[in-house]
């Protein structure tokens, strides 16, 4: 009888460790391989197609505008069609090859053991995903169309790991929604220069052919703005409302995933954004909000620095005189343009206006680009939160709260559907907060006296045009040579090796010539693991090696003339900068330089900010 209780118990620890085997490699909303599953599989993958000499593909397929379906039907429906989306692609994809959810609304495929042209075989697969969501989902009483945008990246032609792999696909998802939602893209990473040859799919209704309709609605002014309520958690009282874009009620483009999709394929955008932001603030204007309660409003990435358009400057002028405007960015433009969005990001608060990041967390690279935007409001979607793993879901909780101690960020929480949602929203800090407990988007009510948005308060750190300039103003500098500074700039790119993805490494090497093949190797290595990497220097171009962004410096630029490395993270910051003293009749690691090492976080950020403004724009 002992041994029965004792093989019961191993038994039953068995099954334990099988449930929980399962629960670390599968999703539990669509029932497919999740996140860690997936990139365990693609580094074996990549491995045993360099032993036998294979191809393989990796497709990245995000479904376009899902936060919309989200706002319109409901969190529990959006969960629906995450499950429907993935019955329909398993229908498609080959025996064998990999489907895997990668988090929030976005998938992965692994094509594996190709022969040769696994970009024709990929091609072929991305045109049947598009396919298979051409016909809307029946969820419940709700019909809700659907479609995605397919990036694909093969081995070996254009990625020689796993990592870039992904961030392959990932980069060619991005022009395939870019070039119209409901399309494919395959990426083609030429030798030496990272560019991409375009082969998009047309989806069933090709945006080309409503460009008609969308310059009807741009030159009649026809669009519409609808307004979701922002409300404070502890009081329930409404402190903002968010506006979003409509376009005519019946027409082809009434849905905002479909208006910008046209726009994109017409090449009209910003003017779009424009537009739209305009409705908004005249919506808001005629129903008398002035100041009584704040006015979210969201920027498409590609307009971030756009000036506004010549026939908007009155209304705009207007609305800033009399409206209490909060601009809302995505953290994808943290990711893609962070030279522009800080240049804008400077701008709009220098004007008065309020800054809110969105959708944090969809990305938890962007984790560490999170200071640099020091946004008033950060916004978390709640269902993003409880779908991540929970390695990444710990990041984006602890990164967040980090920033709400430093800084005094409001919290928002979206998606909040119930009291159960309520309650996971005040854990996570969350102070405001949007979603159909309070009323879905709609007409702006008549509004009485409110609260607005307060702002944070951001006491001044740090004064200067270069790392040096900024730290040695508050810091005594010291003098040594180069061989005695590498450790010190070592242990820096080291530290943030260990931090792996959300580390953020900004480093000035003088001219191209101090760029080394050890270095360029180390920032290879460095760029697939960390958030964002950039190099500087005289000659170096705007991607001195693949994956690391940088900016060709002009002889006179002061950065020239400083040799700096700096390193941030959430819960990390240091920086080393140096000024050379011109020791031209040295040997190189004989070279003196003023110095001065730095872990204050505001002043790090102080100087890290003087190189993030010199990134070039993709």
């Amino acid at each position: 009888m002992q041994y029965l209780g004792v093989q019961r118990d191993v038994t039953q620890r068995l099954h334990a460790d099988a449930r929980l085997a399962r629960l670390a490699y599968f999703d539990g909303v669509t029932g497919l391989a999740n996140r860690e599953a997936l990139h365990d599989e693609l580094r074996s993958a990549v491995r045993h197609a360099k032993t036998e000499e294979h191809e393989l593909a990796l497709l990245f397929i995000d479904l376009d505008d899902f936060k919309r379906i989200n706002d319109e039907h409901g969190h529990q429906v959006g969960d629906a069609v995450l499950k429907a989306v993935a019955d329909r692609l398993r229908e498609v994809v080959r025996p064998g090859d990999l489907l895997a959810r990668q988090g929030g609304d976005e998938f992965t495929l692994l094509i594996g053991g190709v022969d040769h042209d696994a970009a024709g075989v990929a091609a072929d697969v991305a045109g049947r995903l598009v396919g298979a969501l051409r016909a809307p989902l029946e969820i419940g009483a709700a019909v809700v169309p659907v479609q995605a945008s397919v990036g694909v990246s093969v081995y070996p032609r254009d990625a020689s790991t796993a990592d870039h792999l992904l961030r392959h696909a990932d980069a060619a998802m991005y022009l395939a929604k870019a070039g119209g939602k409901g399309r494919y893209h395959v990426h083609r990473a030429e030798p030496g220069a990272g560019t991409l040859a375009a082969g998009a799919a047309r989806r069933e209704r090709d945006p080309a052919l409503d460009v008609g309709e969308l310059d009807r609605i741009l030159t009649g002014g026809s669009l519409r703005a609808v307004f979701q309520p922002i409300v404070e958690l502890g009081s329930g009282q409404a402190v903002a409302y968010e506006a979003l874009a409509r376009g005519p009620e019946g027409s082809p483009l009434e849905r905002p995933d479909r208006l910008f999709a046209t726009a994109a394929a017409a090449g009209r955008v910003v003017e779009l954004d424009w537009a739209c932001r305009i409705a908004a603030v005249v919506a808001a204007l005629d129903a008398g909000l002035g100041r009584s309660a704040s006015l979210f409003l969201n920027c498409e990435p590609t307009a971030i620095d756009a000036p506004c358009p010549p026939r908007h400057a009155e209304v705009w002028d207007r609305a800033q005189r009399e409206l209490d405007l909060v601009l809302e960015i995505t953290e994808r433009a943290v990711t893609a343009r962070p030279a522009e969005l800080f240049r804008m990001v400077s701008e709009h608060r220098a004007a008065g206006r309020g800054i809110a990041l969105d959708d944090l967390g969809a990305d938890v690279r962007s984790l560490a680009l999170l200071p640099f935007i020091e946004p008033d409001v950060i916004k978390l979607d709640l269902s993003l939160i409880q779908r991540r793993p929970s390695t990444d879901q710990a990041a984006i909780v602890t990164a967040v709260a980090a920033e709400q101690e430093r800084t005094g960020a409001l919290v928002l929480a979206e998606g909040i559907e119930n009291e159960q949602h309520l309650a996971i929203a005040r854990t996570l800090g969350a102070t405001l907060g949007q979603g159909w407990m309070w009323g879905g988007p709609g007409p702006l009510p008549a509004v009485g006296k409110t609260r607005r948005v307060r702002r944070v308060a951001r006491p001044p750190i740090g004064q200067g045009a270069t790392p040096f300039d900024v730290v040695s103003a508050q810091r005594p500098v010291e003098q040594a040579s180069k061989a005695l500074l590498l450790p010190i700039s070592h242990l820096l790119e080291n530290h943030a090796l260990r931090i792996g993805e959300g580390a953020v490494i900004l480093s000035a090497f003088q001219r191209a010539r101090h760029f080394t093949p050890a270095t360029i190797k180390r920032y290879e290595s460095r760029a697939r693991s960390s958030s964002l990497v950039a190099a500087f220097g005289v000659g170096l171009g705007e991607e001195p090696v693949p994956g690391v962004r940088g900016a060709d410096l002009p002889e006179d630029d002061p950065l020239a003339g400083e040799w700096s490395v700096v390193v941030i993270a959430p819960h990390f910051a240091g920086a080393l900068v140096g000024r050379d003293l011109g020791d031209v009749d040295r040997p190189d690691r004989e070279r003196r330089f003023e110095f001065a090492t730095v872990y204050d976080r505001g002043l790090v950020l102080a100087a890290a900010r003087t190189l993030l403004v010199r990134i070039a724009p993709r």
